[in-house]
């Protein structure tokens, strides 16, 4: 429903030529936000009698699409917006207290998944690996208690779609391939058993187009691949769908569109799409750093700084964005910035292989540029070591080459 989406929509913003290696579980220092959730009575008027026009019209379309009261629909979009407002902690106790309003219905549990999931897709990262798993068990029992009582089978297999669906995004991060291709095929039985019971929900279209286009783009890349046919106009349709009706995700069709028109080699399409969110969620850390590198990609290189900027500005303890603003210096030359930004960024505790192993490779980059041959060979040759970075390895035998033409020295 929302990070399965969103982890689907948007690899691109988070890393460049390779895949995350190795994981190593750990924790961090928790935020606040680790306490137990409020469980305190939600505001009569969500949980009150229902009138008419008591809530916004998306909440009567999702209730009438799923099955479900209103007053539930409308709690569901509150908590979501929450979370794209980064209040996380607001979100796990409205979750919790819709929870308690509603019983059954995996909202306390299924909230937690998500703002466990959205903190660790922020940078990118694992750190919040326990956390998540736990809240992620709690909604598979929660769930399995609620699918023994009769009603509630729409939103009961979109929960399952979303809770098996982040599992197998996330299991796929951490290079555990074949578990995750099993939790995907059951999260596509959900989607498919929530749309048998909920032909009209607008937001499973997402996931088709998504589906559409990714997959007719990856099967023509590759000739060991089935033919697919092109299906990513029709994907687009139905992600711009998502986007201009959807009732709990229209933020996310919005990024995976961006992701789209830049596969599509439209970058201002892209960025018109970071700005749809920007509008309403303007401290959104995941689609500043799209717009960020969007603007980069561009050559707008200072709007791409103040992108960045916002991030700092609502989270000053992020990680992945000093990588950005480092490579957005080194493009500018702003050298002294950049190394500062590389240096800092390679302090972060939860760094994979390939994200330490491309930190040292840039500055490596910023090393040269500087002519600091010596230490940008030393950065290359580590970036090397960790994970046999290709750029390292192209960047090393220049320096070699030129070396041995009288270049240079070092």
């Amino acid at each position: 429903m929302i990070t399965t989406w969103l982890a689907l929509a948007a690899p691109g913003w988070a890393q460049e030529e390779e895949e995350p290696a190795d994981v190593t579980h750990s924790e961090s220092e928790l935020p606040a936000l680790a306490r137990e959730p409020s469980v305190a009575p939600l505001d009569v008027a969500l949980v009150g009698p229902v009138q008419d026009g008591e809530f916004p019209a998306e909440a009567y379309r999702a209730a009438e699409a799923l099955h479900v009261q209103p007053a539930f629909a409308h709690g569901v979009q509150t908590g979501l917006d929450l979370v794209y407002r980064r209040d996380y902690s607001g979100a796990r106790d409205h979750f919790a207290g819709l929870d308690a309003a509603f019983p059954d219905t995996v909202s306390r549990s299924l909230g937690d998944v998500v703002v466990w999931q959205a903190l660790m897709l922020e940078n990118f990262d694992y750190r919040y690996d326990k956390q998540y798993w736990t809240a992620s068990k709690q909604a598979r029992a929660d769930l399995a208690k609620a699918e023994g009582i009769p009603g509630n089978e729409a939103w009961e297999a979109l929960v399952r779609a979303t809770v098996v669906g982040i599992e197998s995004i996330h299991t796929m991060r951490q290079e555990s391939y074949l578990p995750a291709l099993q939790l995907a095929f059951q999260s596509m039985n959900a989607i498919e058993a929530c749309r048998a019971a909920a032909p009209e929900f607008v937001d499973l279209k997402l996931a088709d187009g998504i589906y559409n286009y990714w997959r007719t783009v990856v099967t023509m890349q590759s000739k060991l691949l089935p033919d697919f046919g092109d299906h990513r106009v029709e994907g687009i349709e139905q992600m711009r769908l998502v986007e201009q009706h959807g009732v709990f995700i229209a933020p996310l069709a919005s990024l995976a569109l961006a992701y789209t028109w830049l596969e599509e080699g439209d970058a201002e399409k892209a960025l018109a799409a970071t700005q749809v969110n920007r509008a309403r969620y303007p401290d959104n850390v995941i689609n500043n750093t799209m717009a960020g590198m969007v603007l980069h990609q561009l050559r707008r290189y200072d709007e791409a700084i103040t992108a960045y900027d916002r991030i700092l500005a609502a989270d000053p303890k992020n990680d992945r964005v000093h990588y950005w603003r480092g490579v957005t210096f080194l493009k500018t030359s702003r050298l002294a910035e950049a190394e500062t930004e590389l240096k800092r960024y390679l302090e972060s505790a939860f760094l994979d292989k390939w994200q330490r192993s491309y930190g040292l490779y840039r500055l490596g980059q910023v090393q040269g540029r500087l002519e600091h041959y010596a230490e940008a060979m030393k950065y290359y040759q580590e970036a090397i070591a960790i994970d046999g970075n290709k750029s390292a390895k192209t960047a090393r035998d220049r320096l070699l080459e030129r070396k041995r033409q009288g270049q240079i020295s070092f």
